[in-house]
């Protein structure tokens, strides 16, 4: 593989991927994780052609005033038809490993702490699937207050370790960040596959509804989600809405935002100390149409208000996400409504436009 590098910002450069690599793009770099640090070098994505429109589906079991107990357990993937690239003194392995940390709505107290292992509930089932992709030198864990909220309200939220990018088994780094896409669709069809056949042997097996997927992600993991609603590359048609949080959806050279019909929910923070708000919030503008839901959290900086109850934007970031979700995969629009209603009663810290 060639590799040209070109400078953009003080926290990117360009990486071209030519013929025989996973992807046919162009990649830029754009956020860290989130770990407070100035993030190494992300890739993102140049695309071209067009993408097919996804199906619409009847939803069940939608209720969206009911707040779960959350169970949370580690299933580990491994798919042996790539491998994982040798760094910093790491031989690499013939194989991707994937450790996914999984949220699911259980019995027992919704007022308790996340129970390991815990039983599912299966009087709402089969719920909603949320696929969350965490940013540069973290894991799931790291938005772990976020994701149980999520789960509480009755969805499974399944958020794979991806090699390298999270440091894990070594790094952090971006070396491998252009099988990602690929990662995040193989981890889904195991998911789906799992969880998703009530007949299966998982424990969990007929928790999740096929039907019902939204892709979630921060900082790195926003590109990564927002690559399964809507790049060529890496479209997958199993994603129904997508929440792209923390990121420049600019610094992926020539999207496909074609008329899908997918919504998609993008918060940016004010302050955000790695990516200027101003150009992420301009190209969204130019480019997303809708349904588009662009939340500006006013102050808001790159990493606490996703993962850090004591974060003045967090508890608006749960409500309006939680929202969205109810919104576009529980068939309750007016659900979508109440992130208006939020953001008009805390004018102070939350602006939305359409």
């Amino acid at each position: 593989m060639s590799v040209t590098r070109r400078p953009r910002t003080a926290r990117a450069a360009a990486v071209v991927l030519t013929a025989g690599t996973l992807l046919s793009a162009t990649v830029l770099t754009g956020c860290g994780g989130g770990n407070g640090e100035e993030a190494a070098a992300r890739p993102t994505v140049t695309v071209t052609a067009p993408v097919s429109a996804p199906v619409t589906t009847t939803v069940v079991r939608n209720a969206v005033d009911r707040r779960y107990a959350v169970g949370v357990r580690t299933d580990t993937y491994v798919d042996p038809s790539r491998p994982t690239s040798a760094v910093d003194g790491y031989g690499g392995a013939p194989d991707r490993t994937f450790p996914v940390t999984v949220w699911y709505p259980a019995t027992g107290d919704p007022a308790a702490a996340p129970m390991e292992n815990a039983p599912v509930d299966r009087s709402g089932g089969p719920y909603p699937l949320v696929l969350f992709s965490h940013g540069y030198a973290v894991t799931p864990d790291f938005y772990s207050e976020l994701l149980a909220r999520w789960a509480a309200a009755g969805y499974v939220v399944a958020a794979p370790t991806y090699p390298l990018l999270s440091g894990v088994p070594a790094g952090p780094s971006h070396a491998d960040y252009s099988q990602v896409f690929a990662d995040s669709r193989f981890v889904l069809g195991k998911v789906l596959g799992d969880y998703g056949s009530s007949g299966g042997a998982h424990p969990l097996a007929g928790a999740v509804d096929p039907a019902r997927v939204a892709a979630a992600g921060q900082s790195d993991g926003e590109v990564t989600a927002y690559g399964l609603g809507f790049l060529q590359c890496c479209r997958d048609a199993r994603v129904k809405s997508v929440i792209a949080m923390a990121g420049d959806l600019g610094n992926i050279n020539n999207p496909v935002r074609p008329d899908t019909g997918i919504p998609v929910l993008h918060l940016m923070g004010e302050a955000d100390e790695l990516q200027p708000y101003a150009d992420a919030i301009q190209w969204d503008r130019d480019n997303l149409t809708a349904p588009r839901f662009l939340l500006t959290l006013v102050g808001g900086a790159h990493a606490p208000p996703y993962r850090s109850p004591a974060d003045p934007h967090f508890e608006g970031v749960v409500e309006t996400t939680t929202a969205f979700l109810d919104g576009t995969l529980k068939d309750h629009p007016e659900r979508l409504a109440a992130i208006d209603q939020y953001v008009a009663a805390h004018g102070d810290r939350f602006r939305l436009e359409r």
